[in-house]
Formats: structure tokens, C-alpha cells, sequence
């Protein structure tokens, strides 16, 4: 008797618990953004600012433009993409996934030569010297084709492309430059800014196309707040955020 009583007491504290633990309240975010991987730290600090002002937080997926644009074609869930050149904005408009009318210009970048610190300076010269050279993988990520473009103008493509190692990122090819598993490489100057374990040098910018982040709203979103945010990451409040991390007007 003493059993059946401790047993149907435990069944009906069981199902209080798992109805109380569905009433919790889901914490409210906000708009998902999908974005290059080399905006992490102005977009993460910009959404501190967001939230600080009474907003939702946004929620962020980083990765290459490349990948982030093949899983939006796909039917990921999103509300912001925002890629690092314009050539993966225009892929998903000619796909028919986005408004051409909705891509604005929120920042620029420039290209920078890195190598671990040392007495000499890198420059494009050191490339040829170099066993291995990374930078974004040359055929998909933004980062690599403007590095190809930059090694092409300066007549080094050739005798480079056997050396270079493909990263899957931006952020992926800072990661083993810092780490010393490659001897030099192509970076964007604002992931190479504040990294004392590398020295890195200015390529030209008439080199290579125009470094310019493309940020749009995907039509399926339904977010509130997607307008705003966006509207928030490309105001001069922004711009001044993407200057201290080493980017530049568009």
C-alpha cells in the first residue's frame, strides 16, 4: 500500500515538473545574422550597444561569406546576411534569395602582408621567399580572391599558388598565421590590427577590387527588429565602431 502510494505521488510531482519546466519563458533575441567571419568584433561589440539601448540581443552566425550564401540558397533561417564582397550578395540575387534594392554598403577593408614578428618588415617579396602562404581559399572566400587579384597585379601568382594553403575563412587563415603553422600570408588589416605575434605591411589598394561588405535583410525574415538592426550597423554611430577595428568607409 506504502508503495503504490509513494509511486503515484512520484508520477504526479514528475508531470508538475515537466509542466513547469514548459511555462519557463523562452529568453527573447533578436534578428539571426549571418555574417563574415572577419565583422565578429565590431558586429559583437555594436551589439552590445544594441542591447544596451533596450533591444533584444542579436544572435550571430560567423563563417566565409562562401558558405554563409550556399546555406541561405539552401533554406538556412536567417533575418541579415552580410558578406565581404559583392560577388556573394549578387550569387543569391541571381538565385532569386534576395531584393538587389535591399543590399547596402556598411564597411571597406584593406589587405595587409603578415608574417610573425621579426626585425625585417613582410612584404609582397616575402611571399616568394615563403614555404607556405595562407590566406582565404582563392576560388570562394572574399579574402582569397582579392589576394589572388593582389598577387596577380604584383606578378607573384605564379610562383606563389603552389605554396598557398586555402583557409575556410578570414578568420581561419589569422588563426594559423598567429599559431606559426605557415611562414607568411594575405590577411585583411582589420584581423591583423592588435596581434602582437605578427608584423604586417599595407598592400596597395588599387591591387585588387574594392573591399566592400555588402549587408542585406532576407526575405523571409520576420523578425521586428531586422530593419532597425540594420539600419543601426550602417549608421555613422557604426562607421565609428568599424574604424577603431581597423575597417574602412565604404
Amino acid at each position: 500500500m506504502n508503495m503504490r502510494f509513494f509511486f503515484s505521488h512520484f508520477a504526479a510531482l514528475f508531470v508538475l515538473v515537466i509542466a513547469l519546466t514548459g511555462c519557463v519563458p523562452t529568453e527573447p533575441r533578436g534578428p539571426l545574422v549571418l555574417a563574415a567571419s572577419s565583422l565578429q568584433q565590431p558586429l559583437e561589440e555594436l551589439a552590445e550597444q544594441w542591447t544596451a539601448a533596450g533591444n533584444d540581443p542579436p544572435q550571430f552566425s560567423f563563417a566565409s561569406s562562401a558558405a554563409l550564401a550556399r546555406q541561405i540558397e539552401n533554406g538556412s533561417a536567417g533575418d541579415i546576411f552580410i558578406s565581404a564582397d559583392r560577388q556573394w550578395t549578387d550569387y543569391l540575387t541571381k538565385a532569386g534569395n534576395i531584393a538587389p534594392s535591399e543590399v547596402v554598403a556598411i564597411a571597406g577593408n584593406t589587405l595587409v602582408v603578415a608574417a610573425p614578428a621579426g626585425p625585417t618588415p613582410p612584404s609582397l617579396q616575402t611571399l616568394a621567399q615563403a614555404n607556405r602562404i595562407v590566406t582565404g581559399d582563392t576560388q570562394a572566400v572574399p579574402l582569397g580572391r582579392y589576394a589572388k587579384e593582389a598577387l596577380t597585379a604584383a606578378n607573384l601568382w605564379d610562383s606563389t599558388e603552389p605554396k598557398i594553403i586555402n583557409a575556410a575563412s578570414a578568420r581561419g587563415a589569422l588563426v594559423k598565421l598567429a599559431r606559426g603553422e605557415v611562414d607568411a600570408g594575405i590577411l585583411y588589416t582589420s584581423d591583423a590590427q592588435g596581434v602582437e605575434t605578427i608584423a604586417a605591411t599595407p598592400i596597395p589598394r588599387e591591387s585588387h577590387s574594392p573591399i566592400v561588405y555588402m549587408a542585406v535583410k532576407l526575405p523571409a525574415s520576420a523578425h521586428p527588429d531586422t530593419d532597425g538592426f540594420l539600419g543601426f550597423i550602417a549608421s555613422p554611430e557604426a562607421v565609428k565602431v568599424f574604424d577603431r577595428y581597423g575597417f574602412i568607409r565604404p
